[in-house]
């Protein structure tokens, strides 16, 4: 049985059946969906054979309502036709998909992007202050070795001199002696005064530092954080934008398919009369 044949056993097709021809274009269409122009393409041409789908969903609903004794004839060429759209519309829905994953794909590589960008000025930032404690240190070790080079010097030089005059300067130099064990014993301890406030002003300066950095951190999070919920609450709206038009593209096809096959019964004239009124006044309203 040929497509015409086919249609002729079920009337109430032929509609739809007829209508094959106008999507036929679509056939095997590949669209370039990382672009706008492409996406909005695939999309376009997806609604259109979709319509078909859904009027004839629709039409099938009706038909069995009407006549259950042709239930089995209806839903076999009901399923024959959903496969000649399915073979047009299921390519172009699986590219709208693949498109779909990849931009979420995209938007989770750029957030584990940013956390592994923060993980790293945080090690940097721990790395360069280790670097600055360990030349401070260096410096200190540095500073007690000149010091105690100093202080050999200086015994080194008593020494000389004792041995050149040992009875007449021994008062002296035990005199000298232990006043340089006190000036020693004096700046040692301003030594470690010094170092202890030195130690206290360094652990202070990190804590603060650490703590700008955290707020810092926390802020880049938090703004990160009301930007994806932005994107996610806009991308809700649009997708609930782009369904609400569907609906109402779904609509106005079930009432064209409608007045297509009904308009002229006598029945369904009230029905009628009022469809072709409410395109009239979409149509006023449009111009």
């Amino acid at each position: 049985m040929d497509l015409k044949e086919q249609s002729n056993a079920i009337t109430e097709y032929s509609p739809i059946t007829a209508a094959l021809a106008s999507v036929e274009k679509y056939r095997g269409l590949v669209c370039d969906v990382t672009t706008p122009k492409g996406l909005a393409e695939a999309k376009s041409a997806h609604r259109e054979v979709a319509a078909l789908r859904i009027a004839l969903e629709k039409t099938r609903k009706k038909v069995k309502e009407d006549v259950l004794a042709r239930s089995k004839l209806i839903d076999g060429e009901a399923n024959r036709i959903f496969a000649l759209i399915a073979a047009i519309e299921d390519p172009i829905k699986a590219q709208i998909e693949a498109e779909e994953r990849r931009e979420q794909e995209a938007r989770e590589a750029a957030i584990r992007a940013e956390q592994e960008r923060l993980a790293a000025e945080e090690r940097a930032r721990k790395e360069a202050e280790e670097r600055r404690l360990a030349e401070e240190r260096a410096k200190l070790a540095a500073e007690r070795e000149a010091f105690e080079r100093q202080q050999s010097e200086a015994r080194a030089k008593l020494q000389a001199e004792a041995d050149a005059s040992f009875k007449a300067l021994a008062e002296e130099q035990e005199r000298v002696r232990l006043t340089r064990l006190a000036e020693e014993e004096k700046l040692a301890a301003e030594r470690e005064r010094v170092n202890d406030e030195r130690r206290k002003l360094e652990e202070a300066a990190r804590a603060e530092q650490f703590r700008k950095d955290e707020e810092a951190r926390a802020q880049r999070l938090e703004e990160q954080r009301k930007r994806e919920a932005e994107e996610n609450a806009r991308a809700q709206a649009e997708r609930e934008q782009r369904r609400k038009d569907q609906d109402r593209l779904d609509a106005r096809a079930m009432l064209e398919t409608f007045l297509q096959r009904y308009g002229d019964e006598p029945e369904f004239g009230a029905v009628a009369a009022a469809i072709r009124a409410y395109f009239e006044r979409q149509r006023r309203r449009a111009a």
